[in-house]
């Protein structure tokens, strides 16, 4: 849905990772491992580390226009794929997708513009410091075990928005017109939708509450439970998915990074 190569490399271009889901709950201090290629949310950093005497834990800067980001647009995407995401930020709006396919089956692609962007971040330098002087804490067991592998990661920088506009193209290259009345009956009334005054092809879905859709985050380094170095992630390689997106139904799932399993009774 959210791994397509076209939007990681967009992702990749303005410095950061793609988030498969958008979420409003995502935030700078939260603590991510590595399962295969992706990255998954354990909780956050005070809840693994303790603080130590000296310095405590960085203050997030919230809701900085990220200018940078702002007016951007991804290259063009399959149609298939642009809806796919497009679904996935209605569904996280509270709206519903259904019917969407069909307001769009004269399209071949798609491409993305993010508006009015915000980011929330810490200063890395004083995460630097605090991770010094804290501990991990005792009864943080698996992660403590993670921490000494390597595979531990704290969100440093999240960009989020309200707004997310699509513009789709006919095969001809043509842009494509949609029904505004026509779509806004699809998606529901928790979702706003709004065509461009100006390219009339372009249309905004514009949610309550800002999305969260990508990241940075650094790596963190320990020996003996020692903390010893931090290092950014490399933006583009990876994604951040959560563990909550498997539906709670009582059911026990096996999950391995392996092709395949021998199961014996």
């Amino acid at each position: 849905m959210w791994c397509s190569d076209p939007f990681l490399t967009y992702l990749k271009s303005v410095g950061y990772n793609t988030i498969r889901l958008p979420r409003a709950d995502i935030q700078p201090l939260q603590v991510l491992a590595r399962k295969a290629k992706d990255l998954d949310r354990l909780g956050d950093l005070v809840t693994v580390l303790v603080s130590g005497s000296n310095i405590s834990v960085p203050t997030m800067k919230p809701d900085i226009p990220a200018a940078n980001i702002s007016g951007q647009r991804t290259s063009d995407l399959s149609i298939g794929i642009g809806l796919s995401i497009l679904g996935t930020i209605i569904g996280a709006m509270g709206g519903s997708k259904l019917g969407l396919d069909a307001k769009y089956s004269q399209a071949k692609t798609a491409s993305f513009e993010f508006s009015d962007v915000l980011e929330d971040r810490i200063n890395v330098a004083e995460l630097d410091q605090y991770l010094a002087d804290a501990d991990v804490n005792p009864f943080s067991r698996s992660v403590g075990q993670l921490l000494e592998a390597d595979e531990v990661y704290v969100i440093t920088s999240t960009i989020k928005s309200t707004k997310f506009t699509i513009e789709a193209s006919k095969s001809d290259g043509a842009a494509l017109e949609v029904s505004i009345p026509e779509i806004q009956g699809v998606v529901g009334g928790n979702v706003g939708v709004k065509a461009n005054q100006e390219v009339k092809s372009k249309v905004t879905y514009e949610g309550k509450v800002p999305l969260v859709f990508g990241f940075q985050a650094v790596r963190l380094f320990y020996e003996r439970g020692t903390y010893t170095a931090l290092r950014p992630l490399d933006t583009g390689k990876t994604a951040l998915r959560a563990l909550e997106d498997v539906p709670d139904d009582g059911a026990e799932r096996l999950m391995t990074d392996a092709p395949f399993i021998q199961l014996q009774e």
